[in-house]
Formats: structure tokens, sequence, C-alpha cells
């Protein structure tokens, strides 16, 4: 490619990083740590309250608000914990929705 500015100087070809890393392999890298961690979160959340954390530090530790925390661990719980302990864990979110 010849340099815009000059003319005649040829623009050399972009540099692989220090590292020698792809680019597009570190993209799915990182996507499948994203996906990890959204599958993981919603036990992790359901464990947290039950063992007596308040919602809103477990929301804040897993980096979502509060109703966002509530509708992912909904969206896992509703077909995977037994009833008794849902309702403990969708009360506990109620509550802390309700005190925001």
């Amino acid at each position: 490619m010849t340099s815009v500015l000059s003319g005649a100087r040829r623009v050399p070809p972009q540099q692989r990083r220090p590292d020698g890393g792809d680019p597009l392999a570190d993209l799915a890298r990182y996507s499948a740590a994203a996906d990890l961690a959204r599958r993981s979160t919603p036990p992790l959340l359901h464990r947290a309250i039950l063992a007596g954390a308040d919602p809103v530090s477990v929301s804040t530790a897993a980096k979502l608000g509060v109703g966002q925390a509530h509708i992912r661990w909904h969206e896992w719980a509703v077909t995977t914990v037994p009833l008794d302990e849902y309702l403990r864990v969708h009360t506990a979110f109620a509550d802390a929705l309700q005190e925001i």
C-alpha cells in the first residue's frame, strides 16, 4: 500500500501483536467466558441467597441490577429448583425490589 502523504513510501503491513495473539481467537475466548458467566450466574445467585446473602449484595457482586438478577435467576430457577427454594429466593428478590 502506498502512503497517502508521500505517494512514494510504502506503508508496512500491520504487525502482529507482541503477544502473538490472534484477535479472532481472542474474541472467541472472551465470548466463551461471557457465555460461561451468563450460564453460571443464576445458580450462584440462588446459592448465595439461600446461604443468607441479601439480594442487593448478590446482584452487585454479579454486576447486575437487582431486577436483572431476579429475571436471570427466575429464567433458570423456574424449571430447576424445588418450589420451596424457589419461593424463598423469589421472596428475597421481591422484598429487595420493594426497598429500592
